[in-house]
């Protein structure tokens, strides 16, 4: 199955806005205003900024109302499976959100 270039944006715009929050939260382990802190912030405003570009080239390919969930509920899922990777409690009330968040897309993109 070969992906269409309009999906690349949207999948790209995912894991670069969900990087930004994973390199983000790894700065806040760090001594603010030190030299590796400034990188880390640097590198997650690089994340966001290449993750609006993305969003930005998503939406003149797709309707908002279908791409704005989707691309919400991807970082979502990877952000969660970040944090409990890390060692996150993930209740099973935080877990049925999730699932929940599934669904939805599925919906909307039905």
């Amino acid at each position: 199955m070969i992906v269409s270039h309009s999906w690349i944006y949207v999948l790209g715009g995912i894991l670069c806005s969900s990087l930004a929050q994973i390199i983000l939260k790894r700065a806040t382990l760090l001594e603010a205003r030190e030299a590796v802190w400034l990188l880390y912030i640097g590198a997650s405003a690089s994340c966001y900024f290449i993750s609006f570009a993305a969003y930005y080239l998503a939406l003149r390919h797709f309707q908002i109302s279908r791409i704005s969930p989707v691309m919400t509920v991807g970082v979502v899922l990877i952000v969660v499976a970040y944090g409990y990777w890390m060692g996150e409690t993930v209740t099973a009330k935080h877990s049925l959100g999730v699932l929940f968040g599934i669904i939805s897309i599925m919906l909307i993109l039905s």
